[in-house]
């Protein structure tokens, strides 16, 4: 059995697929990642767009982080959510009515979530930095064996690929 931490960019990398895995999710924002989700947008390809576009990547992130404090479990259904109800022509939809629905959907008060939300801003600066400590691109990925005796590091590698490519490494641990 392998421990998996996935570093990922929510709204570009589906999830809906892994909802069955028991991955740690890193969610990124990245100005690149930012840029990325305006180009293939039908937004204008203009500095005000890619503002908006960061920040609101940077808002989803940072929503996701703090949901994920309830339990990895209460994350992945959160980031499924989201991208069942934004796609990367409309994220730049997603507000806090938006985040209430999705809460009121887990069972999650607001209350209760804002209450965590200032550990979220530390909590992301500490993960950007392990991910361009290690990788340059994403979705990237640690798996670390039961043992942990070392760790493979795959970058840039499709959700898809990555999901067969693990049976075979489980064969040959």
């Amino acid at each position: 059995m392998h421990e998996i931490h996935y570093f990922f960019t929510p709204i570009l990398d589906t999830l809906i697929d892994f909802d069955s895995n028991d991955w740690y999710l890193y969610p990124l924002v990245t100005l690149e990642t930012a840029k990325k989700l305006r180009d293939q947008s039908s937004y204008k390809k203009d500095i005000e767009h890619l503002n908006a576009s960061y920040d609101r990547l940077h808002k989803i992130t940072l929503d996701l982080i703090t949901v994920t404090l309830y339990g990895r479990k209460y994350g992945r259904q959160f980031v499924i959510e989201i991208q069942k109800e934004l796609s990367s022509s409309n994220f730049l939809d997603y507000n806090n009515q938006v985040r209430q629905d999705i809460l009121h959907h887990l069972n999650i008060t607001t209350a209760d979530f804002i209450i965590h939300r200032h550990f979220t801003k530390k909590y992301l600066r500490e993960t950007l930095h392990e991910f361009h400590h290690r990788f340059s691109q994403s979705p990237a990925t640690l798996i670390y064996p039961k043992d942990c005796s070392e760790c493979l590091e795959i970058e840039a590698v499709s959700h898809s690929t990555l999901k067969n490519y693990l049976p075979s490494i489980e064969k040959i641990a």
